[in-house]
């Protein structure tokens, strides 16, 4: 991610003056690279908390999913195979 341009990338974004409350802000990254850009924290710290604030997101998916999601058939890996040729 880092060696593909995303500090470039949030960069570039950044100049384009939105505030910072706006929801866009909210994207896993885009403050944490702003921290690293503004030498708040190290380019390790910075892989660290992208890692951790992505575990946090797909945690919060799947405690929703689990409460809102319970009626839901769930397909054996084995027998999608045969469910797909049924189609």
């Amino acid at each position: 991610m880092m060696k593909d341009g995303a500090i470039q990338e949030v960069k570039d974004f950044l100049k384009l003056n939105l505030k910072s409350d706006s929801n866009i802000f909210k994207v896993i990254g885009i403050r944490e690279i702003k921290d690293f850009i503004d030498k708040k924290t190290s380019m390790h710290d910075l892989k660290q908390n992208i890692v951790i604030k992505t575990r946090q997101y797909a945690k919060r998916q799947r405690t929703w999913s689990r409460g809102h999601m319970r009626d839901w058939q769930k397909f054996d890996t084995k027998a999608l195979s045969k469910f797909i040729k049924k189609l």
